[in-house]
């Protein structure tokens, strides 16, 4: 029987796309790669957001977690082939958003990339082998400009704040500004009044939120929750986001989420609320709504 095919391009095929697309004015460029991995595109900046790209979390046994954690469907990428990274965005230390396989493929590959992520997490770069000028620690609330992207890091609660001796939050999201377009990409956390009061200051054009939610069964397994898909539609209402695309619910059987239950919530409270269901290696252009005649 044959697999039924999960992944819409990969491979070389893939790097090719990306590196011959042109960005728009007023736009940026989105791949999804499965789980919370997205590649943004803006101004010629290729970004590679939580990128995991092996199946370390499965063949590792350092996951902490009971069971086995296969891929539902093959990585569009494989680390190696990644020799267009300018930044590679890591929002916390978990095995599926910093995985030591990936990291340390692309950062082979992409003899220019960079590694932008929590404070707390960079003696982990190191320990990878990464180069300590590629290494850019972000901290809550703390802006950065690299490439002409602003860049700001938002503290998450992957159920709970966890703080580090010097008070840096080793969980964090990303808010980002460049070419005309603000986006925000969460990592993995549950919505919360803070959260919601931090991203008022921004006027988020395009969103990429977890909606694999949390529960009892998968928390007393050590399997730490995120924003459910009601919540996802209602953070991206509360902060009138022109575009939600939904992640983190694909790739693992027992930790995902029916994304048509996003759908329907939105069919049902927010019709006219946008959003994109992307399929790993699909290709994306998102142009900012212009309001200048």
């Amino acid at each position: 029987m044959n697999k039924t095919k999960r992944v819409h391009r990969s491979g070389k095929s893939l790097i090719r796309q990306m590196d011959k697309t042109c960005v728009p004015q007023d736009g940026i460029v989105i791949w999804h790669l499965g789980q919370a991995g997205v590649a943004v595109k803006t101004d010629e900046v290729i970004c590679y957001f939580d990128p995991y790209l092996s199946d370390y979390v499965n063949t590792s046994g350092l996951a902490g977690l009971p069971g086995s954690w296969p891929r539902q469907f093959e990585p569009p990428l494989e680390p190696v082939q990644v020799a267009n990274a300018g930044y590679v965005f890591i929002t916390h230390d978990h095995l599926d958003h910093l995985d030591p396989v990936s990291v340390k493929g692309i950062d082979s590959a992409s003899p220019d990339v960079r590694f932008i992520c929590p404070a707390p997490a960079v003696s982990i770069l190191r320990e990878l082998g990464i180069a300590e000028k590629r290494i850019i620690p972000a901290r809550a609330g703390v802006p950065l400009n690299e490439a002409g992207m602003d860049i700001m890091p938002i503290a998450c609660k992957h159920e709970e704040y966890l703080v580090d001796e010097n008070g840096d939050h080793a969980y964090l999201g990303y808010v980002v500004q460049s070419n005309g377009v603000t986006f925000y990409h969460a990592g993995d956390t549950i919505l919360h009044r803070e959260l919601i009061e931090t991203l008022r200051a921004f006027s988020i054009d395009a969103a990429f939120l977890p909606i694999n939610g949390g529960d009892f069964m998968r928390l007393d397994k050590g399997i730490v929750g995120n924003m459910g898909f009601r919540e996802a539609a209602d953070l991206a209402h509360l902060l009138q986001v022109d575009l939600v695309i939904p992640i983190h619910y694909d790739l693992f059987h027992f930790n995902a989420d029916n994304p048509a239950y996003f759908v329907d919530y939105v069919y049902r409270n927010y019709p006219g609320q946008c959003f994109k269901m992307m399929v790993p290696g699909e290709r994306m252009v998102y142009l900012a709504e212009n309001d200048e005649e």
